[in-house]
């Protein structure tokens, strides 16, 4: 499974979840099965650009919408190292770069005392 396919569809199913409808009521209002729209959410379907487009008509969302991970719960296991990076890089890729900068100064602080207490 491919990491931005997996994003995308847990995107797709936490704006679900944030406007209260059912994998059966999304699936209506795009035009598509439930198990389809099912499968798109697990990451198991690699979508079209037209079936993207039918489901953020059914969310009611910009395409864009789809590819901001910032409202993913990242704290389970579901995601592995390559999709935790992609979504810090989503979080700050739209700060200033003093804020940039404090994020990278805080992470390394916290790394060099991870690092000293392993000692």
């Amino acid at each position: 499974m491919h990491s931005l396919v997996k994003l995308v569809g847990s995107n797709i199913k936490e704006i679900r979840k944030l406007k209260k409808l059912t994998q059966e009521e999304l699936a209506e209002k795009s035009g598509l099965q439930t198990s389809y729209l099912a499968g798109v959410e697990r990451g198991d379907r690699n979508i079209t650009i037209q079936t993207l487009e039918k489901i953020t008509e059914g969310l009611e969302e910009a395409p864009s919408s789809i590819f901001k991970f910032d409202t993913l719960n990242f704290d389970n296991k579901y995601f592995e190292k390559k999709e935790l990076v992609m979504i810090l890089q989503n979080l700050i890729e739209n700060r200033s770069e003093s804020e940039v900068r404090l994020v990278l100064n805080i992470a390394n602080e916290i790394f060099n005392t991870y690092e000293s207490e392993k000692l």
